[in-house]
């Protein structure tokens, strides 16, 4: 609801406020602390104008209220103004008019002077200095200017010569103001710098009342030292009668607060205001703030908002765990992205900091006036210094008088992480009721720890451990907690043995979304998928990766050396750690990828028994052919007869082998479980996995060959397969004999003993391996680890899919092409989309040019759509991020 009222006296204006949420007001209206204290709902005050001087500004700031004005509605038709009164001035046209009209015709008396080569000093160069000066060049005058913010190569991109205060005064044939008026520009032409100007000096102020001193100004036309002046605005309006020596020289020229007085400026800034409050109110975007710039650049830049939610974070946690009194705040950043954002951040870290430290209510708009009052500054220092895993980090210290103590964050898939503490390496998610202690390294401390926490009914959610290589003897952690611990609980935890320093922390919850998202076809989401890699093969590297991150030490090195075997058998054990394989099952590294591990189990295993082949798109489709006609086994084809749809597994005969993929890649079905596989079966079962180990629980038991590559959920490189046997598929190989040949590549028994070879399975491959794509999967099995091994990485990938279920229901153009949801990948999504296949191409390269989504067309031989990638490595944000460019990219090819 808006209400328009003209003219409110000030104590009805303080009794109606309180039921508003913004104010509009002219330059007609002050609106006092009186008025802002009494708008107990007021969060939004506007000037439709430039001038905010009849605005409280401190008393706006201290209430956390945004104030807006239009500091472009009246550019031009202030800058005209001003060359008027220029000309004006110049010429003596004022008082030659009124000479004429009084029946004189007088042109000796009102000599003027040329501006073409004459020097105008331009006092702020703002957008109205700025296109005061590029009229004036136009009439050939000398530009030169003062701006406090705008450095000389800026400036002299517009032609002007940018110089000190001084050299204003003295150099300028005319001097025109453009400054706010603040303390320190109020009175800035006084007897003193008046004094520092030309002889003959002209003066125009068509900016603030108040910049000059009135009666100096006076006192310097009397004197001759200033030749003329043009004034527009006065230091009371309207001028009181002790103003009337000035106004009736004949040296001034005089005009009533004119600025902005024209139909279209009056028009321009009323339009605007409305615009920018219902921006605001409806969360799109904000800008004309001039009690902190902060809102605007954190909504202008909304690719930082997850690095401004991880300082806030940051402060937050740095002040609940203070000891001492703080004496220094440092921020550190590293990074591009963050090159030009230290202002920004800084208004974050001291949000997040003072919300612990004030009484009062503490936002971004009013956390600088309460951290000038306790006289906290914060330090801030741009590290042109490689970033951790090529993501940008943020290190906020704080220094007290009893500590020092750093944390250090990044984010990644826009959801911030700490990473280190002090000299301890972690990796936590900054949200919910925690502890965080330090503690001796003793084995059993954890235990007791969890056992006093379990005695009080309180779960842990989430721990994350840090262990420093400068003091081996201590720990760090942080246990995020289902509901906050009791002081007393805290007393119990701070007694344990071994036990250095235990202190509560609460934060907010991690949002799922991103703040403020319009989308329409003319307007691009805010923010870009971090990573756009959804392509289905070779997929997604980790978060963070970077090729730094290697360490090359096997480069040039023989994989038989002692260094490249260690290598390859720490892949081996690492794998079957993150695979939780059963003890007697084998896990070897072969040559040609998948592909090549499939069929080096199908020719060495197929032929005793008739084959039960399930499949439901290429790749299975193709084991099917090679069974049938290269292999020529007798084999029972079970196809689903359309992309999207599964086999009927019930069909499966265990006297018989099976050959299946876990997932189709190409289709976005998956096989729903495994209970259709019997345990008394006399055949053995082949499975390709490759693109759901490490994204789905896979049941051992029943499975006896598994093959995968390392190019799919771990983000490996292509060329290396990996075979997994079991002891069934390890009998099949000894006692069975294939009628074919088997080259040597693929030969996995010993022809002359028949015994398995078991070099394969101990870093010993048949081929020669890369290296190089050995240590980037060890990155990427480390990074398993270190998130929580199989249990996340199946988490991760199902949150990805969970994030696309919740977009296509919401959706009514997209859907899933595996309706049954027991099917339904989370690793390849395959969506189809209600519009022609042409539109499709369109936005599928629109995705691709924008740089938001690459290789997500459907596979050559499925139905024409998408194929997301959804595997492990893959950050659920990104897909979320993904969805709204979707949307975008849909409405611009309407």
């Amino acid at each position: 609801m808006v209400t328009r009222r003209d003219k409110v006296p000030k104590a009805e204006l303080v009794k109606i406020i309180k039921e508003f949420d913004g104010l509009i007001v002219r330059s007609g209206t002050t609106v006092t602390k009186d008025v802002i204290e009494a708008g107990t709902n007021l969060t939004l005050i506007g000037r439709a104008g430039t001038g905010v001087d009849n605005i409280d500004i401190d008393a706006a700031t201290r209430r956390g209220i945004m104030v807006m004005n239009t500091p472009g509605g009246n550019t031009e038709s202030t800058a005209e103004l001003t060359v008027s009164m220029l000309m004006a001035l110049s010429r003596n046209i004022p008082n030659a008019n009124q000479s004429l009209k009084n029946g004189k015709w007088d042109r000796k008396s009102f000599m003027g002077t040329e501006l073409c080569g004459k020097t105008i000093g331009i006092v702020g160069l703002g957008a109205i200095g700025r296109r005061v000066a590029d009229v004036c060049q136009k009439l050939g005058m000398k530009t030169i200017g003062y701006d406090p913010l705008l450095s000389r190569d800026i400036a002299s991109t517009y032609q002007i010569e940018a110089v000190e205060l001084d050299e204003v005064y003295r150099r300028s044939d005319f001097i025109t103001l453009h400054t706010p008026l603040t303390p320190e520009t109020k009175g800035l032409l006084n007897d003193v710098t008046l004094g520092k100007c030309k002889t003959g000096v002209r003066l125009i102020n068509c900016a603030r009342g108040g910049i000059i001193d009135e009666g100096a100004l006076l006192r310097a036309i009397q004197s001759g030292k200033v030749a003329g002046a043009a004034l527009d605005v006065y230091e009371s309006e309207p001028p009181p009668a002790s103003l009337a020596p000035l106004l009736a020289r004949p040296e001034v020229v005089c005009t009533p607060h004119l600025g902005a007085s024209t139909l279209e400026a009056q028009e321009k800034v009323a339009e605007e205001i409305a615009t920018q409050f219902v921006d605001a109110f409806e969360g799109r975007r904000i800008s004309g703030v001039v009690n902190s710039r902060i809102l605007a650049d954190l909504h202008g830049r909304r690719d930082l908002l997850p690095f401004v939610d991880l300082v806030e974070r940051l402060g937050s946690i740095q002040a609940q765990l203070l000891d001492g009194h703080l004496e220094s705040i440092e921020l550190r950043t590293r990074g591009e992205l963050l090159k030009n954002s230290r202002g920004l951040l800084n208004m974050a870290a001291l949000k997040g900091t003072l919300c612990h430290l004030v009484a009062e209510n503490v936002n971004y708009v009013n956390a600088p006036a309460h951290a000038n009052d306790l006289g906290v500054q914060i330090d801030d220092i741009y590290e042109n210094l490689p970033t951790q895993h090529g993501l940008p980090t943020v290190a906020l210290v704080f220094k007290s008088t009893t500590k020092t103590r750093t944390l250090v964050g990044t984010v990644t898939g826009h959801t911030p992480r700490i990473t280190q503490i002090d000299d301890y390496n972690i990796d936590l998610r900054p949200e919910g009721h925690s502890i965080f202690w330090s503690n001796l390294d003793k084995p059993g401390f954890i235990g007791k720890l969890g056992t006093i926490l379990g005695d009080n009914n309180i779960n842990i959610r989430t721990l994350a451990l840090g262990i420093s290589p400068q003091d081996p003897g201590s720990a760090i952690a942080s246990a995020q907690l289902d509901v906050p611990a009791s002081p007393s609980v805290l007393a119990k935890l701070i007694s344990l043995p071994g036990m250095m320093s235990c202190r509560p922390v609460f934060l907010p919850p991690l949002s799922d979304t991103q703040p403020i998202s319009v989308l329409d076809a003319s307007n691009k989401p805010p923010a870009r998928p971090n990573n756009p890699n959804f392509g289905s093969g070779p997929c997604s590297k980790r978060p963070g990766y970077s090729l730094e991150s290697l360490k090359y030490v096997s480069l040039g090195r023989s994989h038989r050396s002692e260094l490249g075997l260690k290598l390859l058998k720490e892949v081996i054990d690492k794998s079957k750690s993150l695979l939780q394989l059963p003890a007697d099952y084998r896990l070897g590294i072969v040559p040609a990828s998948d592909t090549g591990a499939m069929e080096m189990a199908m020719w060495n295993m197929l032929g005793p028994r008739k084959v039960d082949c399930f499949h439901w798109e290429a790749f299975g489709q193709g084991w099917y052919k090679d069974i049938k006609d290269e292999l020529k086994v007798k084999v029972n084809n079970y196809h689903a007869a359309h992309y999207g749809e599964a086999p009927d597994f019930t069909k499966a005969h265990p006297e018989n082998d099976i050959v299946f993929t876990w997932n189709g890649t190409t289709s976005g079905v998956r096989v729903p479980h495994a209970d259709w596989i019997a345990d008394n079966r006399q055949g053995v079962t082949i499975c390709d996995a490759t693109s759901a180990v490490f994204a789905m629980e896979i049941p051992w038991p029943k499975i006896d060959v598994l093959t995968y590559s390392w190019q799919k959920c771990l983000g490996g490189e292509g060329s290396h397969g990996v075979l997994v046997l079991s002891p069934r598929a390890v009998d099949r190989l000894q006692t069975y004999t294939p009628e074919w040949p088997i080259p040597k590549i693929f030969r996995l028994t010993n022809p002359k003993t028949g015994k398995l070879v078991e070099d394969v399975f101990e870093g010993k491959p048949i081929n020669t391996p890369s290296m190089l794509c050995v240590e980037d999967v060890l990155d990427a099995l480390t990074w398993a680890e270190s998130i929580g091994g199989l249990k996340a990485m199946v988490s991760r990938s199902e949150a990805c899919l969970g994030v696309l279920e919740k977009f296509v229901a919401a959706t009514p153009w997209v859907n899933f092409l595996a309706k049954d949801k027991a099917i339904r990948s989370c690793t390849s999504v395959c969506l189809t989309l209600d519009c022609s296949e042409k539109r499709l191409k369109q936005i599928i390269k629109l995705l691709n040019d924008e740089g938001v989504a690459y290789d997500i067309g459907s596979y050559r031989d499925a139905p024409p759509g998408l194929r997301i990638w959804c595997g492990s490595t893959v950050e659920a944000e990104d897909v979320r991020l993904l969805t709204d460019w979707l949307k975008w990219a849909w409405r611009a090819t309407e």
